[in-house]
C-alpha cells in the first residue's frame, strides 16, 4: 500500500467537504419542494411548480432557505467521511499486515468506513 502523508489526508478531507456539502446544499430547493409538498399537498402540486411558487413569493432567497446550514453541516461531515476513511484504512493496514489487509480488504473497507462514521 502507497505510503500517505498529511497532505494526501488533507486532501481528502477537502475533497470530500466538496463532495458533500455542495451536492447536498445545491439539492436544498429540491428538498425545500418536498416537505412543502408534504404540508400542503393542496398548494404543492409538482416539484417545477412548487419551485416556481417559492420563487414567485420569496426569490432567490426564500428557494435557497437552509442552503447555508446544509452546506456547513454536509461539508463537515464529508470532511470527517473521506478523510478518516483513507486514515483508518491505511491504520488497519499497518496494524494488521499488507497480505491480510489485502486478502481481506473489503472487511477493513467497511471497518473504516464505520470507524470514520463514529468519529464525527
Amino acid at each position: 500500500m502507497a505510503e500517505h502523508n498529511a497532505s494526501y489526508y488533507f486532501k481528502c478531507m477537502i475533497g470530500g467537504s466538496l463532495a458533500c456539502g455542495l451536492t447536498h446544499a445545491g439539492i436544498t430547493p429540491l428538498d425545500l419542494v418536498k416537505c412543502r409538498k408534504q404540508i400542503y399537498p393542496e398548494e404543492y402540486k409538482s416539484i417545477l411548480g412548487g419551485i416556481r411558487k417559492i420563487n414567485a413569493a420569496g426569490g432567490l432567497s426564500e428557494l435557497t432557505l437552509g442552503f447555508g446550514p446544509t452546506l456547513v453541516g454536509y461539508s463537515l461531515q464529508g470532511l470527517g467521511k473521506f478523510g478518516f476513511y483513507e486514515l483508518f484504512k491505511d491504520l488497519s493496514c499497518s496494524i494488521v499486515g499488507q497480505e491480510t489487509f489485502t486478502n481481506n480488504r473489503k472487511i477493513f473497507w467497511a471497518l473504516s468506513s464505520a470507524s470514520a462514521e463514529v468519529n464525527l
